[in-house]
């Protein structure tokens, strides 16, 4: 339980990267599915890399809303969104590496 609440905390953090527009397609799109991998490479639980993205959605959802009253449904669809590309991603790895585990063997 302290390991998902220190996630969630993690993603409050991620989150306000959404801030710097530069980043912030990286962020939403491309940084779910490389944890999601890297997190299944190492063997962390799905759970965590999924808790860390949707608080960062919703810290970016709330953040938007108090500084600009705006896009609400935006960042709850991708507060929803990033857990899943960090699923595929975790996924992807997790069958590559049980294929080539397969063949090995």
């Amino acid at each position: 339980m302290n390991r998902i609440v220190v996630v969630a905390a993690l993603g409050q953090l991620v989150g306000l990267l959404g801030w710097i527009d530069p980043l912030f397609i990286a962020l939403a799109l491309a940084a779910p599915l490389i944890t999601g991998g890297i997190a299944s490479a190492r063997r962390i639980p799905l759970v965590l890399v999924s808790v860390l993205w949707f608080s960062a959605g919703i810290n970016m959802l709330w953040t938007d809303w108090v500084v600009n009253r705006e896009d609400v449904l935006f960042h709850l669809a991708l507060s929803v969104l990033m857990p899943v590309l960090a699923g595929s991603g975790y996924g992807l790895v997790a069958l590559v590496t049980r294929r080539r585990a397969r063949i090995v063997n």
